[in-house]
């Protein structure tokens, strides 16, 4: 399985003790915006009139990536918010792609929960990204300050959503990432969550 950002927030917001995943509406959007950074960082994706456009180039090679791309290059000048509509589907491939790996396990019972087969690295993983939320320490690259900056902003991290943060505490963090269509993926997703926690719909 190719490594992703989205892949390590996906685990990092595993509650360690019941195998459920935490704040689940704020995580599918942050997955989202996960997905959007790498593909930034790829250079599959760019910024262009408010909106992401697809650049053209050779396929990604991951179902998942390629999926997006093609989404995009179907519906252009879609501005960034619309995006992150309707994206629990993110959350249920990338569950299933860690199953199919062995690296989760499905839990018994009505409630979706799963075993990680590495949590000690997961956990590993979220202390280091709270050491970058409480300034302990600086990421080490943009694709470090992208997975702190999504694990805060959907309480991946930390005890509920911060997303205020990302433009606010965080702003240094944001401000280091070196890609400034990842740094929009970003900031939308800082918005969407803080707009949805206001009761205004998170795909607004």
């Amino acid at each position: 399985m190719a490594d992703r950002i989205a892949i390590d927030l996906l685990r990092v917001a595993r509650d360690p003790v019941t195998g459920r995943l935490r704040h689940h509406s704020a995580l599918e959007v942050a997955l989202r915006g996960a997905l959007f950074a790498e593909l930034a960082f790829d250079g599959h994706i760019t910024d262009q009139n408010n909106a992401p456009n697809a650049t053209i180039g050779e396929p990604t090679d991951d179902r998942v990536f390629e999926a997006i791309c093609q989404a995009v290059r179907q519906r252009p000048n879609v501005t960034w918010r619309r995006w992150f509509r309707h994206v629990s589907g993110d959350r249920t491939a990338l569950c299933k792609e860690l199953v199919e790996a062995g690296r989760w396990e499905r839990k018994p019972g009505w409630r979706t929960a799963f075993t990680d087969t590495e949590s000690m690295q997961a956990q590993a993983t979220a202390f280091e990204l709270n050491r970058i939320a409480t300034f302990d320490r600086s990421p080490k690259d943009s694709r470090e300050a992208v997975l702190a900056l999504l694990g805060v902003a959907s309480g991946a991290i930390g005890r509920r959503p911060h997303p205020a943060a990302v433009r606010r505490e965080l702003k240094p963090v944001l401000d280091s990432i070196d890609n400034p269509t990842a740094a929009r993926a970003v900031s939308t997703v800082a918005l969407v969550v803080r707009r949805g926690r206001r009761g205004l719909g998170m795909g607004r």
